[in-house]
């Protein structure tokens, strides 16, 4: 009897070291940028926090202006999107280039127990912080127990 060690399939990893084996030069042709998937490199990270009160979502967006940004709530779905643009002073040249310029749109679905009119957002040290209220009627609450 012979022992084969085997290794789950990694889909995400198995494809990625696929187009790793790739030239750097067709990597455009599937969707990449210097070696690295192309949306991930546009769409800011996010972490969700959710209380008995509301829901938070803070995005990474370092270097961007608020002018640069848009938040939106529109049937039960969370849009931000914002616009980075990239200045290279005269003469010149890129020698590396890591930090993503263009547009970009991150959407999130949220529950509609979600109020429209009671939605914040704030920017500070490159974290957009985006809270949303629950409304009163799908707030958490004790019933009480009575005797029969």
């Amino acid at each position: 009897m012979h022992m084969v060690l085997t290794r789950p399939l990694k889909l995400s990893h198995d494809v990625e070291a696929l187009f790793d084996m790739l030239p750097r030069q067709a990597g455009h042709l599937f969707g990449r940028r210097d070696g690295h998937p192309a949306d991930q490199a546009r769409v800011p990270q996010v972490d969700i926090l959710e209380s008995d009160e509301n829901l938070t979502l803070r995005f990474a967006l370092p270097g961007f202006a608020i002018e640069d940004l848009e938040v939106r709530l529109d049937d039960d779905v969370l849009t931000v999107e914002g616009a980075r643009q990239t200045v290279t002073p005269e003469g010149a040249v890129y020698r590396r280039r890591e930090l993503p310029a263009g547009r970009f749109t991150r959407s999130i679905r949220v529950a509609d127990h979600f109020d429209p009119e009671q939605v914040r957002a704030e920017l500070s040290n490159g974290i957009l912080e985006v809270a949303l209220e629950k409304r009163p009627d799908a707030l958490p609450r004790t019933i009480e127990i009575r005797p029969a």
